[in-house]
């Protein structure tokens, strides 16, 4: 019997001895120090005498920002929307027009609520 059990321990030892060994050897590289990152140089600061100061010029704009045109209309539903329209504000619209007829000649068709839909 003690025989049995001594073979059993050289078994469980040998495997926690080669499972020791698996786990360092995948561990190792880890372990490591990291090697520093080369940076570069930075070039010399400039002495006082050569520093260049520059202005500050307002710079007005190329091209003044286009108005928002009055009726946004969503190309998925083909419906458009006026600013009379309670969803005109958080209605992003995909498609914007210069008037009703435009959108209307698009294919759009007016907004509804509810309560207007006729029966």
């Amino acid at each position: 019997m003690l025989w049995l059990f001594s073979q059993m321990f050289l078994l469980c030892l040998a495997s926690f001895a080669v499972g020791v060994l698996v786990t360092w050897l995948s561990v190792r590289n880890r372990l490591q120090p990291e090697r520093p990152k080369t940076r570069l140089a930075l070039p010399a600061p400039r002495p006082a005498a050569e520093q260049v100061v520059i202005a500050e010029q307002p710079v007005a704009p190329k091209h003044p920002a286009p108005e928002p045109l009055p009726v946004k209309g969503n190309s998925k539903t083909m419906v458009y929307h006026t600013p009379d329209s309670p969803y005109y504000r958080r209605m992003k619209g995909d498609m914007a027009f210069g008037s009703e007829a435009e959108a209307v000649s698009a294919g759009y068709r007016m907004w509804t609520t509810k309560g207007r839909i006729k029966a």
